[in-house]
C-alpha cells in the first residue's frame, strides 16, 4: 500500500510543478514579446510559493480520490492494516513531499519564506486532508480550503486583540508566531480530531451515510469560532474608535 501511495503522492508532486515548469517559457515570452520587463529571480520566487500553495492543497484533498474513483474503499479496509497503520501510508509520503518541497523553496527564496508563510502551507495542507473526508468534490474542497485560511488568519488577529484586551502584549520577535500557532491549532483540531473518528469508523457503505460524527464535530466549531471572530472584530473596531 505504501509503494501506491507514494506513487500517487509522486503524481501530484509532479501536477503541482506545472508553475515552475512555465516560468522559463514566461520570462523568453517577455524578453521576445511582451518586453515588461520581467525579472527572472522573482519568477522563481513567485514560481516557488505558488507551487508550495497549489501542492499542499491539491495533496490533501485528493487523498482519497484513487477510493472514490475506483469505488475502491472495501478493498482499502480489507486489507491487514490497523486505520492508523492505512492513514499513516497516506500522509506521510504527501508530507514527506511537502516538507522537500518547502526546504527546496526556502533554500532558494530564503529563510524569510520559512519564516513567513510555513505555518500558512502546514494550515493549508491539513485544512484541505481534514476537509477530504466529509468533501466530496475537489472544487468545493479547495472552497472551504480558502474559508478555513481567512478564519485562520483572522483568528491569528482575533487572538491578539483578546490578549492586548487583558493586559498583553505581542510586541515581541515570537508574538505573530505565537498568534498563528494558537489561531491553527484552535481551527484544525477539531477538524482533525473530526477526521479521525470518522475514518476509524468508516466501512465499505457509502460515505455519504458515515458522516454523521464529522459533521457533528466541525458545523459547530465553525459556528463557534465564525461567531467568536465576527464578535471580537465588532468589539475591537467599537474599541478603536473609542480610543
Amino acid at each position: 500500500m505504501l509503494r501506491k501511495e507514494i506513487r500517487d503522492a509522486l503524481k501530484r508532486f509532479v501536477e503541482s510543478m506545472v508553475v515552475l515548469a512555465v516560468i522559463p517559457f514566461m520570462y523568453i515570452g517577455d524578453k521576445l514579446v511582451i518586453k515588461v520587463g520581467l525579472d527572472y529571480a522573482s519568477l522563481i520566487d513567485t514560481g516557488f510559493f505558488l507551487t508550495l500553495v497549489i501542492f499542499s492543497i491539491y495533496a490533501g484533498a485528493t487523498i482519497f480520490q484513487p477510493e472514490r474513483k475506483d469505488r475502491a474503499f472495501e478493498y482499502l479496509f480489507s486489507l491487514p492494516l490497523t486505520r492508523r497503520k492505512i492513514i499513516l501510508a497516506k500522509i506521510l509520503p504527501r508530507f514527506g513531499l511537502l516538507l522537500i518541497l518547502g526546504l527546496a523553496a526556502t533554500i532558494v527564496v530564503g529563510r524569510s519564506l520559512l519564516a513567513d508563510a510555513g505555518i500558512t502551507i502546514l494550515v493549508l495542507f491539513f485544512s484541505s486532508l481534514f476537509l477530504s473526508i466529509g468533501v466530496f468534490s475537489t472544487a468545493i474542497n479547495i472552497f472551504g480550503v480558502i474559508l478555513m485560511y481567512l478564519i485562520f488568519f483572522q483568528g491569528g488577529r482575533t487572538f491578539v486583540y483578546l490578549l492586548s484586551r487583558l493586559g498583553g502584549s505581542f510586541a515581541g520577535h515570537f508574538g505573530p508566531l505565537v498568534s498563528q500557532l494558537v489561531s491553527a491549532a484552535v481551527l484544525l483540531v477539531p477538524f482533525g480530531m473530526a477526521f479521525w473518528l470518522t475514518f476509524k469508523k468508516m466501512d465499505a457503505r457509502p460515505l455519504k451515510l458515515q458522516m454523521r460524527t464529522y459533521y457533528f464535530i466541525t458545523l459547530p466549531v465553525l459556528f463557534v469560532i465564525v461567531s467568536l471572530i465576527t464578535l471580537s472584530f465588532r468589539s475591537s473596531q467599537a474599541w478603536l474608535l473609542s480610543r
